[in-house]
């Protein structure tokens, strides 16, 4: 404090005395020496107080990160896996570095090896990377370190117990600093491979198991004391190194290594800690101003025995992969936080889909949690950038997994092609990943993937791949858009895994016209939506780029979410690589931007692009495309094909419900959308209730000058309000299947069949469903719950039209011993009434989770309950192949374990095959004659059950 009043009265006296000699008459050259001595000694001293305060380096401020001012940073950040420190799955092979080194030593020798590896840390981050980083919108990076740039293992030091320093990971780190400072972003230090290795997970650390681990060797871990002093040092007067993350993902089993070798069933971790701790120290010994970022073993996941903070500028890290993105999955960690009064940050995850990408990152930033994602590149499409893989470097992939052996001047030329493609200008840019991550969890906004303007001049092909960029459910559905299976495996929401990182299905192709991918793997009610900007308005011919091996698939286009087409069905062309073209008129478009849909109406197709040639004058007869209605309102709307010019006055249409003829009030029309009519009633229209139109005039005429014929009688399709579909009952319904959620949080359900179940229950969350109950009478009501230790209850209630609440069946239940093992329980039995209703489930108990219930008529046979022994078993004992099936799939079995009944059942769970094997048959060929589309297949053995899908082509 003495010292910075001292600069400060030092700068003051600087100033007067600099101001004296501007404007006094001395002459310059006259000047005492001794007096330009102590200008400069001040100025300097008063140099390095302006330098300090200058500094705004990152600090822990109670729960959040916070710079100099206290105003709050959340991180938006990228880990640069891959460039010090290489993970075979990036290569697209196995093992740690020293593996995979040895392994190109072994090609093209050791000089040719060190050849390619100074081009790899060359190519792999340059400036460019993180000039692109900061415009693309992220404001942090993160480091991932391999102790060996700088300093060598303790077995290769000159003189033991010494530690000697290398340069090369220094200046790489300075280079990288400088170009983050640049660019006004965030530098995080990452010891990835820390000394001797970290954990049992060798790819992450490198770790050798024929030498000893950090935790197994003295040596290794003052390396790494040492080597954090070091690095302290020399960046302790960088305010843009955000902070020091001092060992990543720790994954060790110290208490019991042989059952545990991950730590994740560590109750105490005190190795972990006192490392931790030791490394914190050395650090202040030389540095004040950084935060300390500590991990917990079990990938960054488990913080038993975390002690008393030992710092009080320190956060915590934490890592996250393929699980649900829902507010409990992440709750532990909030509760630590605010505990321990500790910025936690997410600093890493990734690895999935754009989906997955975009719910996290919402999640993540609505708790005030900042996030950095892994990687920057690699070989693989779910990230930023794509390394191409060129066809040497795939043989020699081949060789490593049995094949031949390539040459040493072919293998080097792949791997120093490889190198060379490192480089960001020659990498595949993937817009759509960064998207999801920058712009999607801020907006359900959709914009164009590529420019897709009509014109009556232009080819106008708009190819399938290139949907909008947007959220799932907002620029594309598909049914399997993320893993949160909190597994690792490939990218299972694109079965191509080609192209787009959505949960859209995209495959190579040869089709042309074409851009190399289609669209395929369609299941019926998925979707894309596309911006187009038309010029020049009127009816459009469209044009249907297709390819499929059977006659099902359908298609229907809406425009603005109001229908354009009716469906359009496909043709069968025999082979799902050998397209078609189906052409539709008159497909009405306004001139300007506008959102164009196709609905899969019915999926097992291919799709590679539409085409949209016009405009053109009609001289064909408007369709009526959609006539519907909304229960309880009062009116009718016509959707037709074509537009119409301004209607006459009082124009002829008649409307009838339940053969009465309804007052119509008024029927508008409007420039917006010529295409459609309104009709507004006296009377209110129910759910079931028969509807009718007619129009008797010969006055209304389409823009081409095409006179509306009369018709009568069309049918009016009567809908819900926002298109909900009403649940049948008798029948099951799943718990996430509401109009409604107020309370409950949803995740992956492990009970049989899959699916989604609600969770994280609290007494009084409730759900709302639409019914609609075929018959009066008495039904019996089950309910599928599971509870770890507490048990639970639920009530089942009507929701008069007045809003009071009516009890239909109540059940109370007790635990089940996980949050996963399920159970049917009976609860009392309910009196329905025939019609349309809402239900309520709410819960009148805490900590259970709710999968399905049902109703059953009390004369029908319930349905039949899994018996205790009937099981889930692991996957691996049982496979189906080949999936997609086109007229047979095989079932084989890889243990013990026989089925005793095969069912094969539609995804609603209705039975189409029953199959009883033959006693200790290893192997059943199911022939079939399936529709396109996804299938259940149970299977049942004496002491297992299983069920698992199969997609029928």
């Amino acid at each position: 404090m003495l010292f910075s009043l001292v600069q400060v009265l030092a700068g003051i006296f600087l100033s007067v005395l600099l101001h004296f000699y501007v404007t006094s008459n001395i002459k310059r050259n006259d000047m005492n020496n001794k007096l330009k001595i102590l200008i400069i000694l001040l100025a300097l001293c008063t140099g390095n107080a302006f330098k300090s305060s200058a500094q705004n380096f990152l600090k822990a401020t109670g729960t959040q990160i916070t710079d100099q001012n206290g105003n709050e940073i959340i991180f938006r950040g990228i880990g640069l896996g891959g460039w010090m420190l290489q993970e075979g799955y990036m290569l697209g092979t196995y093992g740690p570095q020293h593996e995979i080194e040895a392994r190109i030593t072994e090609l093209i020798g050791t000089e040719k090896k060190e050849e390619f590896y100074d081009a790899w840390l060359a190519n792999h981050v340059r400036k460019i990377d993180i000039d692109s980083m900061a415009a693309w919108g992220y404001n942090l990076v993160r480091l991932p370190m391999h102790y060996k740039l700088f300093t060598p293992p303790i077995e290769e030091e000159p003189v033991e117990g010494q530690i000697t320093w290398i340069d090369k990971g220094f200046e790489m780190t300075d280079a990288l600093l400088d170009w983050c400072k640049a660019n006004n972003m965030y530098l995080i230090l990452d010891l990835h491979a820390a000394p001797g290795g970290q954990g049992e997970n060798a790819d992450i650390s490198d770790y050798d198991s024929s030498k000893p681990s950090l935790w197994e060797s003295e040596a290794n871990q003052e390396k790494a004391v040492a080597l954090w002093r070091k690095l302290a040092d020399r960046y302790k007067d960088e305010p843009m190194v955000a902070g020091y993350d001092i060992i990543n993902e720790p994954n060790w089993g110290f208490q019991n290594h042989d059952a545990d070798p991950n730590g994740c069933a560590e109750s105490e971790n005190t190795p972990l800690w006192e490392l931790q701790k030791k490394i914190t120290e050395a650090i202040r010994e030389v540095d004040e101003n950084h935060l300390v970022i500590i991990e917990g073993n079990c990938w960054g996941n488990n913080y038993s025995g975390l002690p008393t903070l030992w710092d009080d500028n320190m956060a915590i890290s934490y890592h996250k992969y393929w699980n649900p993105n829902t507010q409990g999955v992440i709750q532990g960690m909030l509760d630590m936080r605010s505990q321990r009064n500790v910025p936690i940050w997410l600093g890493e995850t990734g690895e999935n889909s754009n989906t997955w990408f975009t719910n996290a990152i919402t999640l993540f930033e609505e708790n005030k949690m900042g996030w950095c994602w892994w990687p920057l590149k690699k070989l693989g499409g779910n990230n930023p950038l794509e390394i191409k893989r060129n066809d040497g470097y795939e043989a020699i992939l081949n060789y490593w997994n049995g094949g031949t052996k390539p040459s040493e001047p072919e293998a080097y030329e792949a791997l120093m092609q490889m190198a060379e493609d490192l480089k960001l200008e020659n990498n595949i840019y993937h817009k759509d990943v960064v998207d999801a991550k920058i712009r999607q969890p801020h907006t359900n906004e959709t914009i164009p993937f590529t420019s897709n303007r009509i014109t009556p001049e232009g080819e106008n092909i708009v190819f399938a791949v290139n949907y909008d960029l947007g959220k799932e459910g907002y620029a594309y559905h598909d049914n399997v858009s993320s893993n949160t299976s909190g597994e690792a495996g490939g990218a299972t929401w694109n079965s191509g895994y080609s192209y787009r990182n959505d949960g859209v299905d995209i495959e190579a192709t040869e089709d042309e016209p074409g851009n190399g991918y289609n669209v395929g793997w369609i299941e019926d009610g998925e979707w894309l939506l596309f911006t187009i900007n038309v010029e020049e308005e009127g009816n459009y011919q469209l044009h249907l780029r297709t390819a499929s091996t059977g006659t099902s698939g359908r298609i229907k286009v809406l425009i603005d979410d109001v229908a354009a087409t009716d469906n359009i069905e496909l043709p069968n062309t025999t082979d799902y690589q050998l397209f078609e073209t189906t052409t539709v008129k008159d497909v009405y478009l306004k001139e300007g931007k506008q959102k164009l849909k196709l609905f899969f109406e019915k999926g097992g197709f291919n799709l590679n692009y539409f085409q949209l040639e016009g405009p053109e004058a009609s001289t064909e007869q408007p369709k009526p495309i959609e006539k519907k209605a909304t229960h309880k309102k009062k009116e009718v709307k016509l959707i037709f094909n074509q537009a119409f010019n301004a209607f006459p006055e009082n124009p002829d249409f008649s409307v009838t419900i339940n053969g009465v003829e309804a007052t119509v009030n008024s029927v508008a029309h409007t420039t917006e959308n010529p295409r459609v009519v309104l009709l507004t009633l006296d009377e209110q229209i129910f759910y079931h209730d028969t509807v009718m139109v007619s129009y008797s005039g010969s006055e209304i005429t389409t823009q081409s000058g095409v006179v509306l014929e009369s018709f009568s009688d069309e049918l009016v399709k009567v809908e819900l309000e926002n298109g909900v579909v009403p649940h049948i009952i008798p029948g099951r319904i799943q718990a996430e299947s509401f109009i409604l959620n107020n309370g409950f949080e949803i995740e992956e359900s492990e009970d049989n069949g899959g699916g989604m179940n609600l969770s994280y229950t609290d007494n009084g969350d409730y759900v709302d469903f639409m019914v609609d109950v075929e018959e009066s009478g008495i039904y019996s009501v089950r309910y599928r719950v599971a509870s770890q230790d507490n048990g639970g209850a639920l009530e089942l209630k009507l929701i008069e039209d007045s809003g009071n609440e009516k009890s239909l069946s109540t059940v109370e239940f007790s635990a089940t011993g996980g949050w996963q093992n399920w159970k049917s329980e009976l609860g009392s039995n309910a009196v329905l009434e025939k019609g349309l209703h809402k239900f309520r489930l709410q819960a009148k108990d805490q900590l259970f989770n709710v999968n399905w219930f049902s109703l059953t008529k009390e004369t029908e046979e319930p349905e039949p309950e899994p018996t205790a022994n009937q099981k889930p078993f692991s996957d691996d004992l049982v496979t189906i192949y080949p999936n997609p099936s086109k007229s047979a799939f095989t079932i084989k079995f890889k243990g013990s374990e026989r089925a005793q009944s095969i069912n094969i059942q539609t995804m609603d769970g209705k039975s189409l095959i029953k199959l009883n094997p033959k006693e200790g048959e290893d192997k059943l060929v199911v022939n079939h004659q399936l529709n396109p589309g996804l299938y259940l297949v149970t299977i049942t053995t004496s002491q297992y059950r299983t069920v698992q899908k199969i997609l029928v082509k």
